[in-house]
């Protein structure tokens, strides 16, 4: 039996395989912040600079959505990237 990933999960997903981190996908919390310059816990994944340059385009050829300068704080973490994907799709 398949089931449809959740959008949260696919998003993870996808940022692990793209940056080639070294996590397991069921410790990532979807709403820990992604870059380290937002996350005083160390919760999250301890993205950079250049890794955010690297999931504007790997949403562009995932999710067909366009990422603007304006459109940065959506990188918070995996939940909010989410509602961002689904915004943009109109979902």
């Amino acid at each position: 039996m398949t089931q449809v990933m959740a959008l949260e999960e696919q998003v993870k997903a996808m940022i692990i395989e793209r940056l080639g981190l070294e996590v397991d996908a069921s410790t990532v919390d979807v709403d820990a912040p992604i870059f380290s310059s937002f996350d005083a816990e160390g919760e999250g994944l301890g993205l950079d600079s250049i890794d955010a340059l690297e999931l504007v385009v790997a949403l562009n050829e995932t999710f067909d959505i366009q990422v603007g300068d304006e459109d940065m704080a959506v990188f918070r973490s995996i939940q909010t990237i989410a509602d961002f994907i689904r915004e943009k799709k109109g979902e």
